[in-house]
């Protein structure tokens, strides 16, 4: 058996380097239409898991019944902590939309109640106003999304069909709970006025965790078929060396 546990934090001023979408890392000169490189401040990195835990164990028991014997039993828990959302809102700038940081409206929670959702809330829409300047006043990934945990199982055996040649069977099964898992909210406030989308902070329907960690391939990050967070799914697997 092995358990580790990880504390950690990641900090960055901007954590993606893919063109110039994001006013976090980029503002624009209003008069001269001139991209001009600032430094933002120091936030959370988009992949910032702070509490980290895994366990993994491998039970071969060696029971008196001679057909029980021979076969084994993997386990495997992972959990951490929920990774950061970061707010944006979509402002028309020469040259075309860019993300930049909302304002935060003084006195209104972040989050509200609603039973529809994951963990029973969303993100506060009337938190968030059109900036008065460039880029607002929300700290970038300041709000967190959900935690993860996700337990998986295998069973194996070899069998021993001669000397020389022998047949491995093992059947897996991931997220054996069925634990639902999700991606973060829906990030982007609004769009060029101050009228809140109507996806704004819920989660968009199938976006469990898999899904949202990426698509893999040239959309980045991990394709959701590889990924934790999805729902419970099974394979076997038979393998016969000589």
């Amino acid at each position: 058996m092995l358990v580790t546990y990880s504390l950690a934090e990641s900090r960055d001023t901007g954590s993606s380097d893919v063109g110039l979408g994001s006013l976090a890392t980029y503002a624009i000169d209003l008069a001269a239409s001139v991209r001009e490189l600032v430094v933002p401040p120091e936030a959370p990195s988009d992949f910032d898991s702070r509490h980290t835990f895994s366990a993994a164990i491998s039970w071969e028991p060696k029971p008196a019944w001679k057909w029980l014997r021979g076969w084994a039993l993997d386990g495997l828990v992972r959990a951490y902590s929920a990774l950061p959302v970061n707010v944006l809102y979509q402002r028309l700038f020469p040259g075309g939309y860019y993300n930049v940081q909302p304002d935060v409206v003084p006195g209104l929670p972040l989050w509200i109640a609603n039973a529809n959702e994951p963990e029973g809330r969303v993100i506060n829409p009337a938190a968030f106003a059109v900036p008065a300047l460039k880029s607002g006043n929300f700290p970038r990934n300041s709000l967190r999304g959900f935690s993860f945990n996700q337990a998986d199982v295998a069973l194996r055996r070899r069998f021993s069909i001669s000397d020389r040649v022998k047949l491995d069977a093992r059947v897996e099964y991931f997220n054996v709970l069925n634990h639902p898992m999700f991606g973060n909210p829906a990030s982007l406030w609004a769009s060029g006025d101050s009228t809140p989308l109507p996806s704004f902070g819920k989660v968009i329907p199938g976006n469990t965790l898999n899904v949202g960690l990426g698509g893999g391939g040239l959309s980045g990050g991990q394709a959701a078929i590889y990924a934790p967070g999805g729902p419970r799914s099974a394979q076997l697997t038979l393998k016969l060396t000589f």
